[in-house]
């Protein structure tokens, strides 16, 4: 142990030195210091492990010279046991509140000097113990803000809320500003995501959070949300009922994905299925007056019509699983750094492309799931779309290509690619994904 000894007594210098030397089980290297001064420019030039210091000295006191300690980075680093006489216990006593882990009392007789090795030993114990705890919180904040950058990246609004009132948020994502609203609005409003709800959506909503809370079993649940200027955007609401180690519950966290495209998409399919019922239903009444042979040929597209109303059923249910935020959600989500190396996936996207997940981790995206067109032609990695989102700092959107699995075969995918950013500069993308080979393949029945 490095230690740094600010004494003007000669003696009492020695008698330390002695003390400490006599201590079995313990090596201290100890540096002298007859003034404060010289001690503070020792202290800073060599950062000693434990600094003894008496109150009292020529060019200032122990007080002063842990304000000068202190000066620098506004917090005293070295731990400091302060030496001093039986009538300046009161002020050891305020140095202590100053920064000081300890004080020892002289006396004559030397009783202190046998106590000094145990207390630098408790010291410097305590000392690592506070050291620790600050690198475990530095380590706690480090991974909060590496998980919230991926939390507020992703194509969905995230949100906490309490459990003892319905709707009110802790915590709402940025994503909350498409609606033209900031997360500090929302969270000021006890309602939360509740007042902002379409009047003919306000029932149903409410009874499903009502179900949520009082069961425990999770929520999912489709309604409009009213953006400010009034625009009404359909949402998939998919939360959880997070519970603490004893099993209490805690608070409901899940996601808002949107879904008004997806609304879009499913009203134009009705409104097409109606007109070609339409017209099967003209059609029918004219078939009716042919021959048999027509019959048959209304039997088989009576089966057509039924096939097409299972296959518009199925695109309606598939379209409606929307994907939970990270693990939960049905899309494949894979996060990249800005060497386009694997640094997520979440199980949708290795079901998808049949890779273990240590398989794709740390692995060159392009390579494995982009390496040639559909012609079997080379597809460089410098024209990889998924690759522009980090390279350009540019989200791209609706993008449809093949992407290649691990057994060779492939599939088209429908994917997004978003940059990350943290601290305002782009660390990398996450792209999101899906198989839409039944989608092209209903488009063209619906073409024919």
């Amino acid at each position: 142990m490095r230690v740094l000894l600010v004494e003007d007594d000669v003696v009492d210098r020695l008698a330390c030195c002695r003390a400490l030397a006599a201590q079995p089980g313990y090596v201290f290297e100890v540096e002298e210091a007859d003034t404060a001064r010289a001690g503070l420019q020792h202290a800073r030039a060599e950062a000693p492990d434990l600094i003894l210091l008496d109150y009292r000295l020529p060019d200032m006191d122990g007080v002063e010279f842990l304000d000068e300690l202190a000066a620098d980075t506004g917090k005293i680093m070295v731990p400091v046991v302060m030496l001093t006489g039986a009538q300046d216990i009161a002020i050891a006593v305020d140095a202590m509140r100053r920064g000081a882990r300890d004080y020892l009392v002289k006396d004559d007789k030397g009783d202190h000097l046998k106590l000094l090795p145990t207390v630098i030993h408790r010291v410097l114990r305590e000392s690592q113990a506070h050291a620790d705890k600050r690198a475990a919180e530095d380590q706690l904040r480090a991974a909060e803000a590496k998980y919230r950058s991926l939390v507020e990246q992703i194509p969905a609004i995230a949100f906490t809320a309490a459990l003892d009132v319905p709707g009110n948020l802790l915590y709402v994502s940025p994503q909350i500003e498409r609606l033209g609203f900031s997360p500090d609005e929302w969270l000021a409003n006890p309602d939360g995501v509740l007042h902002r709800i379409h009047p003919d959506d306000q029932a149903r909503v409410h009874a499903a959070f009502a179900r949520s809370y009082e069961s425990g079993e999770p929520l999912r649940c489709e309604y409009r949300l009213l953006a400010r200027d009034g625009a009404p955007h359909w949402f998939l609401d998919e939360a959880h009922v997070v519970h603490d180690a004893a099993g209490e519950p805690l608070c409901l966290q899940g996601v808002l994905i949107d879904i008004t495209e997806d609304k879009q998409r499913e009203a134009e399919l009705e409104f097409h299925g109606s007109y070609l019922e339409l017209l099967v239903a003209e059609r029918t009444g004219q078939l009716e007056k042919q021959t048999e042979m027509l019959r048959s040929a209304n039997v088989n597209l009576v089966k057509e019509i039924d096939e097409r109303w299972q296959a518009e059923r199925a695109l309606r249910a598939s379209e409606t699983r929307f994907r939970l935020l990270l693990e939960s959600v049905d899309e494949g989500i894979y996060g990249l750094d800005t060497e386009g190396r694997c640094t997520f996936v979440n199980k949708a996207a290795l079901t998808m492309l049949g890779y273990a997940r240590d398989e794709l981790l740390g692995r060159e995206t392009h390579s494995l799931m982009h390496p040639t067109h559909a012609d079997g032609s080379a597809y460089p990695a410098g024209a990889c779309p998924i690759y522009d989102a980090f390279r350009t700092g540019r989200p791209s959107r609706g993008l449809v290509e093949l992407l290649w699995r691990k057994d060779g075969s492939s599939f088209p995918a429908e994917y997004s690619a978003q940059p990350i950013r943290e601290a305002g500069r782009v660390t990398g993308a996450v792209l999101v994904f899906r198989d839409v080979a039944e989608a092209q393949a209903l488009r063209h029945l619906l073409s024919y």
